[in-house]
């Protein structure tokens, strides 16, 4: 490429910057509001536009492959990074039915790997605005732009950034003697992206199920996050308990996974195994589960409270019932409940609320 050809595209570039700034933005969070329509939690969502000495190094590098700004295609990009493989396709379908692309740039690199090779790419798809979109006055002075966007999962991520990170592109720059390496290393990822689908699989199914075990055989139900997750929702006595909780305190109730998550940790320290044995420690208690909440309870203006938290009081009760400061520290201690200092207070205001009758959990 000349000087001139090269200079002459870098003094386009500088003109229309700020257009591909907000074409990337623009595009960016149109993505996201398709996936968030379509209900696609994806592992993040990045974007950037060339920058200037970025793409002089590609101009002065490629000779005569471009003669005017138009020819470049990667200008601006955007990086979907998904959890899972077989939202890389999920979304591919999406980009196609949202914009229109440039399908002799495009490329799904996936496709291009010798199965006896290493090699863990993703899928490239190059688009510009549609003309339905196009025909909208915020869009029209974009008509111009085309943009990259790059699909991948997280461990097609990982391997690229490893991989880039080495230094090492293709097969033929390596090693003869670390290629077997590479090449085991592509097919554990590959295997790994298809185990994460099936355990998705097999915990919708998991929990798709749950609740008919629990209504059947709740002895026989271990707890975990998602069978306390369903008797939650499911038992009409905790979601009274939780409303009360709720009124008592002055807070809305919203549902939290990781709170479920949480919980499995604090009756597994307490013994209680199955949803069997957690409801019939319920059961028991009956509303004295509200002693703490309604003496005890100091609850931040605007802040608010899980489904589940009554259960959370239950094992304030378990320990409080015990009647023991020591078990009721070391409850507090385990789970970094409260500063050290105003543990003592919390301790005396548990034993006061819950000490009154034995527990039959141990």
């Amino acid at each position: 490429m000349t000087n001139q050809n090269s200079a002459n595209i870098i003094a386009k570039f500088d003109q229309v910057y700020p257009v591909y700034a907000d074409f990337t933005n623009v595009t960016e969070n149109l993505l996201k509001g398709i996936l968030q329509l379509k209900g696609i939690n994806v592992h993040s969502i990045t974007s950037r536009v060339k920058s200037r000495e970025s793409l002089k190094r590609k101009v002065n590098r490629e000779d005569d492959k471009y003669t005017k700004l138009e020819d470049i295609t990667d200008l601006a990009g955007i990086r979907i990074i998904t959890y899972f493989a077989d939202q890389v396709d999920l979304i591919a379908g999406f980009v196609e039915e949202e914009f229109e692309v440039d399908r002799s740039n495009s490329v799904d690199k996936r496709e291009l790997i010798d199965p006896e090779k290493f090699g863990y790419l993703s899928l490239h798809y190059v688009v510009k605005l549609p003309s339905f979109r196009l025909q909208l006055i915020e869009y029209q002075r974009f008509k111009d732009c085309k943009l990259e966007i790059q699909v991948r999962s997280i461990l097609q991520h990982t391997w690229a950034e490893i991989e880039h990170d080495l230094g090492y592109k293709n097969e033929h720059a390596v090693p003869r003697e670390i290629r077997r390496s590479f090449s085991r290393l592509a097919g554990l990822l590959e295997l790994a992206d298809e185990e994460f689908i099936k355990i998705r699989s097999n915990l919708a199914n998991y929990e798709a199920e749950v609740e008919a075990q629990i209504e059947k055989t709740p002895t026989m139900v271990l707890i975990n996050q998602a069978s306390l997750k369903s008797y939650v929702l499911k038992s009409e006595h905790i979601r009274s308990l939780d409303q009360k909780i709720s009124q008592i305190v002055k807070a809305d109730l919203e549902l939290k996974d990781r709170f479920f998550g949480y919980l499995t940790t604090v009756f597994s320290y307490l013994g209680v195994k199955t949803i069997g044995e957690l409801d019939e420690i319920v059961q028991d208690m009956g509303d004295d589960l509200l002693n703490f909440p309604r003496n005890g309870l100091k609850n931040k203006q605007g802040e608010k409270v899980n489904w589940g938290t009554s259960l959370f009081y239950l094992a304030y009760a378990i320990v409080g019932r015990r009647g023991s400061p020591e078990q009721v520290s070391d409850y507090l201690e385990h789970f970094k409940i409260e500063t050290p200092e105003s543990r003592q207070e919390l301790i005396q205001q548990i034993l006061a609320a819950y000490s009154s009758k034995g527990v039959h959990s141990s």
